[in-house]
């Protein structure tokens, strides 16, 4: 079993494929939508921030998050699951 751990802005996806190669699985906090889109399985806490949050709300593929349409994330997963789509491949 192996792990990381890094803050967001000092996160380089690169380095997750050695350990996702080997059989591991990767647990990031993420606020970036088009990481968070691209997930195998998204847990949105909720439905607030602070004392108001804390809950799971929805969890699943980043698709039955975004329509679940429960917590604050919902919305913006469901854009950045919609702006992947409409992106042309280069």
């Amino acid at each position: 079993m192996g792990g990381r751990c890094s803050t967001a802005a000092a996160r380089d996806p690169s380095q997750d494929e050695p350990l996702l190669d080997a059989g591991n699985t990767l647990v990031a906090a993420e606020l970036d939508t088009r990481v968070v889109a691209v997930a195998d399985r998204v847990i949105d806490l909720g439905p607030g921030a602070g004392d108001a949050g804390g809950a799971v709300v929805a969890a699943g593929t980043p698709a039955y998050v975004a329509d679940k349409g429960v917590g604050a994330s919902a919305g913006y997963l469901s854009s950045a699951l919609q702006a992947a789509t409409n992106a042309t491949p280069m």
